[in-house]
């Protein structure tokens, strides 16, 4: 028996959003097009709104500076960036200083301990960073390490072992839709 037109559409069509979307539990399989969230929780669900203490993040520039940093981003908020992770850099579409132009932001390479997750709109140095099972976001292959630390101007920043009185451990998992 032949199935019907509308069952291979939909198969077809849930076949092409299985390939594209951040999936726990599929340790071979690099997710494109996510979004980041921070949670207390380490392991996934498939709906990011049942993650523990969720918050979706986005890119900003808090100093008019080149570097744009990850912070958290309340509901309510226009657009979030989606993401891709290639030769251990994340990278995402942005628009560039004061609104100008939109470019590609990568990942500063390699990410180091006490530092912002830091993003440039230039093509960076291969990176440390890679999606352990798929969706936890990994330095160097450890997972535990991110903090989301107090920003100068109240913003909440992501940092890798940050140190500061401020900071407290998150994991950041990579979902295909917003929390919220």
């Amino acid at each position: 028996m032949r199935p019907s037109t509308p069952l291979l559409t939909l198969l077809s069509l849930l076949t092409a959003l299985a390939s594209t979307s951040p999936t726990p539990g599929r340790p071979n399989h690099t997710p494109t097009n996510f979004l980041l969230v921070t949670t207390t929780q380490w392991p996934p669900t498939l709906n990011s709104s049942l993650l523990a203490n969720v918050s979706a993040t986005s890119l900003f520039d808090p100093y008019n500076q080149a570097t744009y940093l990850l912070r958290l981003i309340a509901p309510g908020y226009g657009s979030l960036p989606r993401f891709n992770l290639s030769s251990g850099d994340l990278g995402s579409a942005a628009p560039g200083i004061e609104g100008v132009g939109v470019y590609e932001y990568n990942s500063t390479g390699t990410v180091v301990a006490g530092e912002e997750l830091g993003f440039g709109a230039q093509v960076e140095p291969r990176g440390n960073l890679a999606l352990k099972g798929g969706y936890l976001l990994t330095v160097g292959g450890e997972e535990a390490g991110w903090t989301v630390c107090g920003g100068a101007f109240g913003e909440s920043v992501i940092y890798w072992k940050g140190t500061d009185a401020s900071c407290t451990p998150t994991y950041i998992h990579a979902v295909a839709n917003a929390p919220y």
